[in-house]
């Protein structure tokens, strides 16, 4: 014969409390996926940014021709941050990586 154990109020786990529990670790993962998503862009811009500080007033033609098509391609870049659509960081993230492998030409992005 099986003897159980009474069961004590703190042992309960109601199904709504392990799904507070659930919505709480998911905003957590959230947090710290947006982070680190978030820290990837900033330094491939960064880089970026640093690379075309780097470059001679006197540009090559090809190098002339680069500079025009990255201002062209930020320009018309549009997003609306205000409504915090995946679309906008989609284009964001899109613009980041083909500025980032134009001024690093060499960098693999193996892991995207």
């Amino acid at each position: 014969m099986r003897t159980t154990k009474p069961i004590r109020k703190r042992d309960e786990v109601s199904p709504l409390t392990k799904l507070q529990a659930e919505l709480t670790d998911l905003r957590r993962k959230l947090r710290a996926t947006i982070r680190a998503y978030a820290a990837r862009l900033e330094i491939d811009l960064a880089e970026s940014a640093a690379t075309v500080a780097a470059l001679k007033p006197s540009l090559s033609r090809q190098q002339l021709h680069e500079v025009r098509e990255l201002t062209t391609l930020l320009r018309d870049c549009k997003v609306k941050p205000e409504k915090g659509r995946r679309k906008d960081l989609r284009k964001l993230d899109s613009v980041i990586h083909e500025v980032h492998s134009i001024t690093h030409p060499s960098a693999s992005r193996s892991s995207r």
